[in-house]
C-alpha cells in the first residue's frame, strides 16, 4: 500500500490550465474518486500520477518520494482505461503475462500470478480466450487483472465502466470496489458519474476547472456540499432562500418559504442564506397548499415536481405510497436536519 501527495500540481497545455495547483493526500490502501463534468482536470490529473503527462509545476509524492520527474514504466502503478485496451492477438492468458515477461519474470512465476489473478476476478478457465471472444464485463476484468498482476504500487482507473450497460455497470461497481479492499491496493478513480464516485469511493475529490471544490467522505459531500456548483453537480437538489431570525449557542432559526427552521451552527439575524435540499428529503402528505405538477414512476421511487404557493417549483422523490396524480394538493414536509446553508 502506498500513501500518494499531489503538492500545488499544475499542468499547462498553451494557454489552458488543465489542472491548476491542486494538492490531495491520498492514505494507504483508500480508494478516491476524482469526480467533475468533462474538462474540469481529472483525467489529465490521473495521467500526471501515471506519468503519462509531463508535469509543469509541483510534486507528486509516492510514500515520501518525488515521482514527478520519473518516466512511466519506473512510478510501478497499474492502468485501466477506458477502452480497456487490451492487446487483441493476445489471449486472455497472454494479456496477463505480457507485464511479466517485460520485467522479465520466472516463467513459472507468470504462470503462477495469471492463475492467482484470474482466480481473483472470477475468470478462471479463460485464460485460452482472445478479447473478442469475451462480454465487455469479462474485458473489464481482464483490464483489471493485467493491471493488478504486476502487483503495482498504485491502481489507476480512468472511466473505466464508460462502456458498459447500466446493469453491468452497476454491478461491477461493487464487483472493484470489493476487489479494491481485498487486494489492499492505493486506487485513485476518475469518472464523471456521481452515483459511480459516491458508491465506490472512501473519499471523493470534486473538481471544476482544473482546481479542487471540494474533498470529502461520499456523505460529506452529498448531503453538506461546500458550494452551489458542488451541489448541482453531485445529484438534484432545490435551493432554498432563507433569513437568519434568531441565533443562539451552537444553532440559529430560519425563515424559509417552506416553513422556520432551527440550524446547528452559527449565523446572525438578519443574514441571508441559500439552502441545499436534496429531493428526498421532502415528504409529501394529502391536502396542503402545493400542487403536483408532475410526476415520473420509476420503479421504487417517484420523481415528482411541484408548485409551492409560492410559485417555487421543487423537486421531490419519494416512494410510490401513497401515491399522488398530477393536480392533487399536497403538503410538503421538510427534514430540517437535511437542511444545508451553502457558501
Amino acid at each position: 500500500m502506498t500513501e500518494v501527495s499531489l503538492r500545488q500540481l499544475t499542468k499547462q497545455f498553451g494557454s489552458f490550465r488543465a489542472v491548476d495547483g491542486i494538492s490531495l493526500e491520498i492514505g494507504h490502501g483508500a480508494f478516491v474518486s476524482l469526480l467533475g463534468p468533462s474538462g474540469c482536470g481529472k483525467t489529465t490529473t490521473l495521467k500526471l500520477i501515471a506519468g503519462f503527462e509531463a508535469v509543469d509545476g509541483g510534486a507528486i509524492l509516492f510514500d515520501g518520494a518525488d515521482v514527478a520527474r520519473l518516466p512511466a514504466e519506473r512510478r510501478d502503478i497499474g492502468m485501466v482505461f477506458q477502452n480497456y485496451a487490451l492487446f487483441p492477438h493476445l489471449t486472455v492468458g497472454g494479456n496477463l503475462a505480457f507485464g511479466l515477461e517485460m520485467r522479465k519474470r520466472p516463467r513459472e512465476e507468470i504462470a503462477r500470478r495469471t492463475a492467482e489473478v484470474l482466480e481473483m476476478v472470477q475468470l478462471q478457465g479463460l485464460a485460452g480466450r482472445y478479447p473478442r471472444e469475451l462480454s465487455g464485463g469479462q474485458q473489464q476484468r481482464v483490464a483489471l487483472a493485467r493491471a493488478l498482476v504486476i502487483e503495482p504500487r498504485i491502481l489507476l482507473l480512468d472511466e473505466p465502466l464508460a462502456n458498459l450497460d447500466a446493469k453491468l455497470r452497476d454491478e461491477m461497481r461493487f464487483f472493484i470496489r470489493d476487489l479494491q479492499k481485498r487486494v489492499g491496493i492505493t486506487t485513485i478513480y476518475v469518472t464523471h458519474d456521481q452515483s459511480e464516485a459516491l458508491t465506490m469511493s472512501d473519499q471523493v475529490v470534486v473538481m471544476f476547472g482544473g482546481r479542487i471544490a471540494q474533498i470529502g467522505a461520499p456523505e460529506d459531500i452529498y448531503d453538506r456540499p461546500a458550494s452551489r456548483a458542488v451541489a448541482d453537480f453531485v445529484g438534484r437538489v432545490n435551493v432554498i432562500d432563507a433569513r437568519v431570525t434568531a441565533a443562539a449557542a451552537g444553532g440559529f432559526q430560519v425563515a424559509t418559504e417552506l416553513g422556520a427552521f432551527g440550524l446547528a451552527g452559527t449565523a446572525q439575524p438578519g443574514q441571508t442564506l441559500a439552502l441545499a435540499l436534496r429531493p428526498e428529503a421532502i415528504g409529501l402528505t394529502a391536502g396542503g397548499d402545493a400542487t403536483v405538477i408532475a410526476a415520473a414512476y420509476s420503479g421504487g421511487l417517484v420523481d415528482y415536481r411541484v408548485r409551492t404557493a409560492q410559485g417555487r417549483v421543487l423537486d421531490v422523490q419519494a416512494f410510490p405510497v401513497p401515491r399522488f396524480a398530477v393536480g392533487d394538493a399536497v403538503r410538503l414536509d421538510v427534514a430540517a436536519e437535511r437542511l444545508w446553508p451553502l457558501a
